[in-house]
This record gives structure tokens, sequence and C-alpha cells, in this order.
């Protein structure tokens, strides 16, 4: 795998050494500059603008536009780092998009000791994420997720994870509670939001409290859209 980054590290040095003197040497000086500028700004859209541009259009649920742009992203890393943040994030993509078992095959192939905290916990996430869609046990999903809250009770994902799997169990006041709590942070991203709400009026009508469960409804249809 270090050998992988290397060899795409050193393509792309040399690309952009060669771009800049091969335009100069070809239709002069100014051509040079043109060259460098050319390099430079791909080098910045690869590195900074394509995973940003990836990460937005997940976060609106365009997770097609998102899977391919992690695709590119994992094609082009220039290390171990970065080529499995793209793998963990096509994983989220490929959960979003109903494609449980695609996600399930990428995560499998990851080396859960290979995984910093902060990418362990995405890990967790996306096992639990995968077991509740396939609606497998619950309790499984549970323990996964509580394992990621431990190392990161702060991120509103996780315990949106974490709140289904309370749902799924039947622990209907400790989902309500973490439903309620995702909110102390601030304001969601909208399509989270809409989840939480939905999840909310699933967790009400448990309870035989229908109103409640309607209002929690419309609110996710207004975030939804």
């Amino acid at each position: 795998m270090a050998a992988r980054h290397a060899a795409r590290t050193a393509a792309w040095t040399l690309l952009c050494v060669a771009t800049p003197i091969v335009l100069r040497t070809t239709f002069g000086r100014p051509w040079g500059s043109i060259g460098f500028g050319i390099v430079l700004v791909a080098t910045l859209a690869l590195v900074l603008w394509l995973p940003r541009s990836a990460h937005r259009a997940f976060e609106v649920g365009k997770f097609g536009r998102a899977l391919r742009r992690y695709r590119v992203c994992r094609a082009v890393a220039f290390s171990a780092r970065r080529e499995l943040a793209a793998d963990l994030s096509r994983s989220a993509c490929l959960l979003d998009a109903g494609r449980g078992p695609d996600a399930e095959a990428l995560l499998a192939s990851l080396d859960p000791a290979d995984l910093d905290p902060s990418e362990r916990v995405v890990y967790l996430n996306n096992r639990a994420c995968a077991v509740l869609d396939a609606e497998r046990d619950p309790h499984e999903a549970l323990a996964l997720v509580d394992e990621a809250t431990v190392l990161r009770p702060d991120v509103p994902s996780v315990q949106h994870t974490r709140a289904r799997a309370l749902l799924a169990v039947g622990r209907i006041d400790d989902a309500i509670s973490v439903l309620d709590a995702m909110r102390t942070g601030g304001e969601l991203p909208a399509r989270l939001e809409a989840e939480r709400c939905r999840d909310l009026a699933t967790a009400w009508e448990r309870k035989g409290q229908p109103a409640y469960a309607d209002d929690y409804r419309d609110r996710a249809r207004l975030h939804a859209s």
C-alpha cells in the first residue's frame, strides 16, 4: 500500500514539474507560468475541493454524486489515511443509498487495527446502521454504536444511530431522550433533522401519543423539503 501511494505521489510530482516545462518549450515563456498555474489549481482541486464537494453532496442527499466523488478521492489518494477516509465515506453513501450489502462488504474489507479513534467511530456507526437497515439483531447494533458513543459522545449522527437502535430494542423513552438531546449542540443539517423528526414520530406513535407523532411527521416533511 505504501508503495502505491509513493508511486501516485511521484507520478503527480512528475506531472506537475513536466507540465510547465513542456508548455514553455512548446508555446513560449508565458505558457510556463500558465502551466504552473494549471498544476497548482489541479492540485488544490484534488486535495481540497474534491473531498469537500463530496461531503456537501452527501449532506444534501445526493448520494450518487457523492459516491462518485469519493471514488475519485480514493483513486488519487496520496496517503493511507486519505484512502481510508474515502472508503469510510463511501460506505456511508452506500448505506444511505440503500445498498447495505455493498456497504457491509466495503466495511468488511477494512482492518479495524488500522483505524484511529475518529475513524473507528465512523466505522462502528456505519456497521451499526448496516445491521439496523438489514433488520438484524438490534442488540448487536446497539453494542456497536455504544462503543462509538464512548469514543465520541458529541457526534449527532452517532447519537441518531443510537436512538434508532434503542427504538429497535424497545427502549422508547431512552430513544426519545437521545433524539431530544441531539439538538443541544445547535441546529442540525436539514436531512439529519428530518430523520430525527421521523424517528420521534415513530417513538411517540408507539407510546400512544398520535398528536405528538403527527406534529413530528409534519416537521420531518418540512425539513425534508
